[in-house]
């Protein structure tokens, strides 16, 4: 089996291979992964819209976002307004991260569950 290049004028991107080296990950999280990996920096995505785009359902999204999670790729931080969580920010990385030590969180609560709203 061939692989047939085209022209790297337009319509590409550059992205770091260690995602799709990664092989605790799916095919299906390798592919979400370079699809986020896509889009501008200042990309914000809602999980509503980002499932519009392929045929798979929010079921099967909501399941890869949990793997890319567990692995590193994708961080949850809140966002307060004094006290109170706004609302969650969602950083996508291009390489793994380490996860904090539970007993560094201090009482911290990490979601369980995402947000479908736009």
């Amino acid at each position: 089996m061939g692989i047939i290049r085209v022209d790297k004028n337009s319509n590409y991107i550059v992205m770091n291979r260690t995602a799709l080296n990664d092989n605790r990950l799916s095919w299906k999280a390798k592919g979400i992964m370079a699809y986020m990996l896509s889009m501008p920096d200042d990309w914000v995505f809602h999980m509503k819209e980002l499932v519009t785009h392929s045929t798979d359902g929010e079921r099967a999204f909501r399941s890869v976002f949990k793997e890319l999670q567990e692995h590193g790729y994708i961080t949850r931080q809140p966002v307060r307004e004094g006290q109170r969580i706004a609302s969650w920010e969602t950083i996508v990385h291009e390489v793994p991260q380490e996860k904090e030590d539970d007993s560094l969180l201090c009482g911290l609560v990490q979601p369980l569950s995402w947000s479908f709203s736009n």
